[in-house]
């Protein structure tokens, strides 16, 4: 019962769940379970021991997926074992204040719009219960602010729009995560959600080297002062790995990033929108500050020439960032 002692944690549980519907790195299941990494590092130990989840190497990354013939040993035993218990005798004891000639009700369903239309070609049951479970946490974090049905438009358009997307296996994370980000930018631009600390939006053609380590360095350098995002006019399909090893000399971490789709309420809930090397494709509001920075493309460049691109971006997101928020007298 080896199988059965490792699964004998709830978040390992939850870790199984999680795996059932995609390959995850320990950073992305970290977000996901809002756990800390090194503890999301050891239950991924134990499952690894006990022969449910194995590991697969994708360029700079290490993924998790199940071994499924291991939860089929295991059903397999408690199969077993429920056969071999006494049928007994069923309960008679009631519980107080229940009507006995009425069956126990099911939990209602949120209701909302119209089904969710998960494109032309049919999904698989997992992939299309992980769609679900983005929609009703989705449902429940903007509780109040927006309605089921636009949530179930923002994922679906958010699906559509990352469906060209070469990874696959993390479309499902990636749609939750770029659907949550539009939803909270739509909140801050029409004011249902206060904006503490300055917006910047950093868009290039790609969103896959120069917007990227952009957004990076200024998170980096801001420390919470200022909320940073990064869009591409025509997103690729990865980061740069060139520009995730550059990052990485400076430990900033670009695994957990992906190239995401320009759209409206980022550029509307930005207060400074810095272009480079996307032309007219970032759309122009009133009251914003507008900059374009000119860079090279660390686009099939090796890493010694990104190098001197995050460089200059580093002096330029110090300057930026001393202007959004001034140093105290």
């Amino acid at each position: 019962m080896e199988l059965a002692r490792a699964l004998g944690d709830p978040l390992r549980w939850r870790i199984i769940e999680l795996l059932a519907s995609e390959q995850l790195c320990v950073a992305h299941l970290s977000e996901e379970l809002e756990t800390a990494q090194p503890l999301v590092s050891h239950h991924l130990k134990v499952l690894r021991e006990a022969g449910l989840v194995e590991t697969d190497r994708y360029r700079y990354w290490t993924y998790y997926r199940l071994r499924p013939g291991a939860l089929v040993r295991l059903a397999a035993t408690l199969g077993v074992v429920a056969r071999s218990a006494p049928s007994g005798t069923a309960c008679r004891r009631q519980v107080p204040g229940a009507d006995p000639t009425q069956p126990a009700a099911r939990p209602a369903m949120p209701q909302g719009g119209r089904p969710m239309p998960f494109r032309d070609t049919p999904m698989d049951p997992l992939t299309r219960q992980t769609f679900t479970r983005s929609i009703e946490a989705l449902a429940t974090e903007f509780r109040g602010t927006f309605s089921l049905e636009t949530i179930e438009r923002y994922v679906d358009e958010s699906v559509d729009r990352m469906a060209g997307a070469r990874v696959v296996d993390f479309i499902p994370l990636f749609v939750h995560r770029y659907s949550r980000q539009r939803l909270q930018a739509l909140a801050q631009a029409e004011g249902m959600i206060a904006k503490d600390v300055p917006e910047v939006l950093f868009v290039c053609v790609h969103n896959a080297g120069r917007s990227q380590m952009a957004a990076a360095l200024l998170d980096h350098h801001a420390k919470g002062k200022v909320h940073v995002r990064s869009a591409g006019s025509d997103p690729g399909d990865q980061i740069n790995p060139a520009v995730v090893a550059a990052m990485d000399e400076w430990d900033i971490d670009l695994s957990r990033e992906f190239p995401k789709p320009l759209n409206d309420e980022f550029v509307k809930a930005a207060d400074a929108v810095i272009t480079m090397g996307c032309g007219d494709a970032c759309p122009i509001y009133p009251g914003k500050r507008y900059e374009d920075w000119t860079l090279d493309d660390p686009a099939g460049q090796p890493v010694e020439v990104v190098r001197r691109i995050r460089d200059d971006l580093d002096t330029r997101v110090q300057v930026l960032l001393a202007e959004l928020v001034p140093a105290r007298a």
